[in-house]
């Protein structure tokens, strides 16, 4: 049985100044920051899924400890790299983020990765042998069997589950501009009332802003590597780390209350794929 440690004074190696750079970070920086955290945290939680061996893992988290912003190192190594930027040379270059045009790609995976991929081409050989048969004008089986399987595929493909909150559209470009605009926001409207799990906003400098004053990476990194080493940290010595300047105030409170709601926000799935699409938007803004 493991012996649960707790730590009563701040740990040698922290050290706040070492986050003050988060001051000027904007979505990017913060994505990256929040990104690779969880990428290695997940692959010492499940290392069966995840290709990083466990010692690298391990690495990063030393590292952090001495220079936690690894986002602003100039490191060539892929792990230290937004993965993103990885896979961002590519031959066709997207002119939007949020908004992009199917690729083949897309296309051919919807047959190719399917459970039901025979199916699929056993249904759409018939379809062409019967739209080939000249009988098909006066026959009303070969109709009947047309419209079934038209009706079968007539639903919409934007709720594959591989591809998660990404929808695919077909857009009418004979319509009016006023009508494609008009009915986009009505869908968009729609689609999005149904679910909780979309950021529906830009993030501004005041979430920035807030996020480096309630000290929520500096509160992820301590609580994590507590973990990692058997350890936890009272909320009222979590206070006086992270909060060292301030007195008349409940700072365990806080930090039990705010602090920790906070950071599980900021490091939830919605928050992090809304931070990469504000950042990905910026870059493409600034490359054009």
């Amino acid at each position: 049985m493991v012996t649960m440690k707790t730590w009563r004074t701040i740990p040698s190696w922290f050290k706040l100044d070492n986050y003050s750079d988060l001051a000027e970070f904007t979505a990017g920086g913060w994505h990256d920051e929040i990104q690779i955290r969880q990428y290695y945290w997940n692959a010492l939680m499940q290392p069966h899924r995840f290709s990083p061996p466990t010692d690298e893992a391990l690495n990063f988290f030393e590292r952090i400890k001495r220079d936690p912003l690894v986002s602003q190192e100039n490191n060539e190594d892929f792990s230290f790299r937004s993965f993103f930027d990885f896979f961002a040379d590519e031959k066709y270059k997207q002119k939007f983020h949020s908004v992009q045009e199917l690729t083949e790609s897309f296309a051919y995976s919807f047959l190719l990765d399917s459970d039901r991929k025979e199916e699929i081409e056993n249904d759409f050989e018939t379809l062409r042998g019967i739209v080939d048969n000249s009988e098909r004008w006066w026959n009303k089986k070969l109709w009947q069997q047309q419209k079934d399987i038209n009706n079968k595929y007539g639903y919409p493909i934007s709720d594959i589950a591989d591809y998660g909150a990404v929808k695919f559209l077909k857009i009418d470009l004979e319509a009016s501009d006023e009508m494609i605009l008009k009915e986009f926001k009505d869908w968009l409207v729609q689609t999005r009332s149904t679910s909780n799990e979309f950021i529906k906003r830009q993030f501004s400098s005041a979430d920035f802003e807030d996020w480096y004053s309630s000290r929520l990476l500096p509160y992820w990194d301590l609580t994590t590597i507590a973990t990692m080493e058997d350890a936890t940290i009272p909320f009222h010595v979590l206070g006086k780390i992270l909060f060292p300047d301030e007195y008349e105030v409940d700072l365990a409170e806080r930090i039990r209350k705010v602090t920790k709601k906070k950071c599980q926000y900021l490091f939830s799935d919605m928050v992090v794929s809304a931070l990469s699409a504000q950042s990905s938007q910026n870059n493409l803004s600034k490359s054009k």
